[in-house]
């Protein structure tokens, strides 16, 4: 079958069941982007998904004033693997914590937890913000699932309830002039599953940082001799980890 979703650039996810022949309602801020920003027709094609379902290709038979029908024409891939890996980071300004949002999103984070430290400068988040930026970057990226945003949280209460069994690797900027280099913990970051933590800005505070280095599942890791910004911070680890154990690992061996 020749593949008729090589011209439909559009995606846009859905949390409603997909199947094929089915119609799909497109309303409020989907409705405006295809119709007023995208000048989407009849007859034109785009491509919806979710993470249960996977990615279907549809086409758009009705607009009207306030919605668009879309009707499922084929299935064109199945749902992906999900990579056991998340991130809990502090929020920062605004623009920051959005890249953090988006970047983690597209090197395919499963979870992202916003969590709550000393130095933490924006002590409140707007989750739904951040649920529709992970949304438009799996959209973008061409990701079939999108992260959970779980509620902010303390780093004592979240580590206090955490599951041993996942590991977390932390950048520790207490050893960033050490002799001690990534490739050094290449060995530990091995694990199919995981959690980046990364601090705020002006870092973690000793008593924080005594804390983590008391947990044997919690593993400090030497991002290098500068002091990173926290969206940096967050693409370095995941990265790194990517490198070992994720999608760049299978990558690299293709």
């Amino acid at each position: 079958m020749a593949d008729s979703s090589f011209s439909a650039k559009i995606r846009l996810h859905q949390k409603n069941k997909l199947t094929i022949k089915q119609n799909i309602l497109i309303e409020t801020k989907q409705y405006h982007y295809l119709l007023n920003v995208m000048r989407k027709k009849i007859n034109d094609k785009i491509l919806i998904f979710n993470q249960f379902d996977g990615e279907f290709l549809a086409e758009i038979i009705l607009i009207n004033k306030k919605n668009i029908t879309l009707l499922i024409i084929e299935k064109v891939r199945n749902p992906e693997t999900v990579n056991d890996i998340w991130v809990m980071f502090a929020p920062v300004k605004k623009n920051a914590t959005d890249i953090i949002i988006q970047k983690a999103t597209e090197l395919g984070v499963s979870c992202i937890i916003p969590i709550l430290t000393e130095r933490t400068i924006a002590r409140r988040v707007n989750l739904k913000r951040m649920e529709e930026i992970a949304i438009e970057a799996s959209e973008q990226c061409e990701r079939i699932t999108v992260p959970k945003i779980a509620p902010i949280q303390s780093l004592t209460e979240i580590i206090s309830t955490w599951d041993f069994n996942r590991k977390i690797y932390y950048g520790d900027e207490t050893i960033r002039n050490s002799s001690e280099s990534f490739e050094d913990n290449n060995q530990l970051l091995t694990h199919p599953s995981g959690a980046i933590l990364i601090g705020p800005e002006g870092g973690f505070s000793l008593k924080e940082i005594n804390f983590l280095k008391l947990k044997n599942f919690i593993i400090p890791i030497n991002f290098g001799p500068r002091i990173l910004r926290s969206d940096t911070a967050v693409i370095c680890g995941l990265v790194f980890w990517h490198l070992i154990n994720g999608d760049m690992k299978n990558y690299l061996k293709n």
